[in-house]
């Protein structure tokens, strides 16, 4: 292969990328909507989905790097920032495309933080509430002893 075609594979590869990080987005965004309204219970199929669209950028991420490694190695550069005193075709789309996916990654982490702090804030209200719970039945328990069930009824007559 020629540099020319890396950078093309390089920027299809890139496109893909782009496209699942869209989705990984929208996962994210249906993920803080499902906290806010407390169904929990859907939960799991968005991160399961969500989950299979992050292995599939970890194969792209990997295909990219394969061919970034062999342009740079073919061109004797030690970073792709190098790349535009080449004139190689497709370069400069390639560096729109990565800039995009970095602000798509950007928006996932902001939305995934959002998420977690609103996931931290529910577990502890839970918690509160299971202490709650947990003091209520102490508070039973010494007012209302549990009874026993053995007999202090003996039999006097002899």
């Amino acid at each position: 292969m020629e540099p020319k075609d890396y950078v093309l594979k390089m920027k299809d590869i890139s496109i893909k990328k782009l496209t699942l990080l869209d989705e990984i987005f929208l996962f994210a965004r249906s993920q803080n909507e499902v906290i806010k309204d407390k169904r929990f219970e859907e939960m799991d199929l968005l991160i399961r989905e969500k989950q299979q669209r992050i292995e599939a950028v970890d194969k792209l991420d990997e295909q990219f790097a394969e061919c970034s490694s062999k342009l740079r190695e073919m061109l004797s550069v030690k970073s792709l920032e190098e790349l535009p005193r080449f004139n190689l075709p497709g370069t400069k789309e390639l560096r729109e495309v990565i800039e995009s996916i970095f602000q798509k990654l950007k928006d996932i982490r902001e939305i995934d933080d959002e998420n977690i702090s609103l996931v931290k804030a529910e577990m502890k209200d839970i918690k509160k509430k299971l202490n709650g719970v947990s003091n209520n039945k102490r508070i039973q328990g010494a007012y209302n002893p549990p009874m026993n069930m053995t007999s202090h009824f003996f039999d006097q007559k002899k």
